[in-house]
């Protein structure tokens, strides 16, 4: 299930953790990826924690690298 975009989904994220996050990102505020989809920043896939996330969890996801593959289905 995709999950929300969302004050609450926004404050759990863990995107800007992420060793795959850049800078752009940074810069444009982005994260919460499985749920806005992926970025146009061209992350170079660096490390994933999205199975750390408790969004990810809330919402029992299995895809990784959101950021660059798209927002969960």
């Amino acid at each position: 299930m995709k999950p929300e975009d969302n004050e609450q989904n926004a404050g759990r994220c863990v995107c800007p953790g992420c060793p795959t996050y850049n800078e752009c990102m940074g810069d444009n505020g982005q994260a919460l990826f499985c749920s806005r989809g992926a970025t146009d920043c061209g992350p170079s896939p660096s490390g994933c924690i999205c199975s750390e996330c408790p969004v990810w969890m809330a919402y029992d996801l299995s895809s990784l690298y959101f950021c660059m593959e798209g927002a969960a289905n």
